[in-house]
């Protein structure tokens, strides 16, 4: 039997005694085994009871006897089996594969088993097979699908509840960090996850691992900043985003344009620098607004959707820069945006212009620069 969602699976009572996991996203898999383990834990399964084995080190009969052993210490136990897809399943239509179809068809009550296929050991002919049965228009090519399958997995899908998880698309990444932020009761924006995905890359696992240190950065707080992705995973704490626009509200050109260097000749994100750095004026020019309505740094964060502990940072370069400076920064970044967009002209050449014209502005007098290299 198909079932929806993880959520579900790990909601359902009774709890099933015959689980099959599988699919291109490992880090699901795996993680979704941690939540039944505690699930089970939470039920009064004792850790005697408890098994998590390899398919490489077992055969059909040896899976059968495990599985229908009683509990040692409770009414009932636990079995995972890792790589699945690796056990010893003998000759086609051989006794073991006999035993094991029967067991399948009815597992043991006193028993939840879990099978997992996943990564690289995922069966490629249930490859979309979620997709196709829950889409009514694909439901000819799923049972298709099905009347092909082999041992085991076309008895596992005829008897087990199964899920399926396909590796998530790039653009389907961003809003998986939104959701997993949220199962903390965090906000996170959209433009947050798409830069978290830009340092970290699509690795599900490395993501999850960086949002756990971002969670732990915040301390509780319940919305996420880019501050504190960029504090806690930026690809390099000396040449990022933060680093460039600390840099700029400081008014040092040579670190400025060293960072800028840096990050346009190893990560490539043009627009997005010139998105932050926007970004970081219109804090700017808030702040400016704000900071005569209280000093606290905490309600500043909170108004300004950044972190507290950056506060003051933002608070110095608003020393650096008039109200006229910063329209003008901004304008500047528009500027150059519409040319990174509409025009062939060097990228380098420019943000350095762009950077150059926000750091050396004159207060009510920064007139556009030409275009053409700075050097």
């Amino acid at each position: 039997m198909l079932i929806e969602s993880p959520t579900a699976l790990l909601r359902a009572k009774p709890f099933p005694r015959l689980v099959f996991l599988f699919g291109e996203e490992e880090f699901l898999v795996d993680e979704t085994v941690e939540s039944i383990i505690g699930i089970a834990r939470e039920r009064g399964v004792d850790a005697v009871d408890i098994d998590v084995l390899d398919g490489d080190e077992l055969g059909a009969e040896q899976l059968i006897r495990r599985a229908e052993a009683f509990p040692m210490a409770g009414p009932e136990r636990l079995i995972v089996i890792r790589h699945f897809e690796r056990v010893s399943l003998g000759k086609r239509n051989s006794a073991d594969q006999m035993l094991l179809a029967s067991y399948f068809r009815s597992p043991s009550p006193t028993t939840t088993m879990v099978l997992m296929a996943s990564g690289d050991g995922s069966p490629d002919e249930l490859k979309g097979l979620a997709a196709a049965l829950k889409n009514p228009k694909q439901r000819a090519k799923a049972d298709a699908k099905i009347s092909k399958l082999r041992f085991p997995y076309s008895v596992l899908i005829e008897h087990a509840t199964w899920l399926e998880f396909p590796r998530l698309y790039e653009r389907q990444i961003p809003e998986w960090i939104v959701r997993r932020f949220k199962a903390y009761s965090c906000d996170c924006p959209i433009e947050v996850a798409e830069y978290l995905v830009v340092q970290v890359g699509t690795s599900l696992r490395d993501l999850a691992n960086e949002i756990s240190k971002v969670l732990l950065f915040t301390g509780g707080r319940k919305r996420i900043a880019i501050e504190d992705v960029l504090a806690v995973a930026g690809s390099s704490r000396v040449y990022n985003i933060f680093e460039l626009q600390k840099a700029i509200g400081e008014r040092q050109i040579a670190r400025a344009l060293k960072i800028l260097h840096y990050m346009v000749r190893t990560e490539r994100q043009d627009l997005l620098i010139v998105a932050m750095l926007a970004r970081y004026f219109a804090v700017l020019w808030r702040l400016g607004e704000l900071r005569s309505v209280t000093t606290n740094n905490a309600e500043l964060g909170r108004a300004l959707g950044i972190s507290p502990f950056f506060v003051p940072e933002y608070l110095a370069a608003l020393q650096r820069y008039s109200s006229d400076e910063i329209e003008r920064a901004l304008e500047l970044l528009h500027h150059a945006d519409v040319e990174l967009k509409t025009s062939s002209l060097d990228t380098l050449s420019v943000l350095e212009r762009t950077v150059l014209g926000i750091i050396e502005q004159q207060q009510n007098k920064a007139p556009l620069l030409p275009k053409g290299r700075i050097v």
